[in-house]
């Protein structure tokens, strides 16, 4: 391999490396809020899973919470890492009486 090679091959690879780099900063941001959020949560918070179900927290322990499902209130008891967000949206008389 002659120098010129080289000097490409290096600058490909440090290309690669930033493209990677830059790529993994916002997921890593994403996670980090994530899980401060995760482990803010306290009884009566309204969450959003990954699946879309949705309610109201009754219990939280330490890797799971029970939470009380809209609209017939069924209890279940998820992972927290299945937590996607607060759920800022609110059911309205109508919506509930179906």
């Amino acid at each position: 391999m002659d120098l010129k090679q080289v000097i490409t091959t290096i600058v490909a690879v440090i290309i690669l490396m930033l493209i990677y780099y830059f790529t993994t900063i916002p997921r890593r941001k994403q996670e980090k809020e994530l899980k401060e959020m995760r482990d803010k949560l306290k009884k009566g918070d309204k969450i959003i899973t990954y699946s879309g179900l949705s309610g109201e927290i009754e219990k939280i322990m330490e890797d799971n919470v029970v939470v009380k499902l809209y609209p017939d209130n069924v209890r279940v008891r998820i992972e927290k890492w299945a937590i996607a967000g607060l759920d800022d949206r609110t059911l309205s008389e109508q919506d509930s009486n179906k």
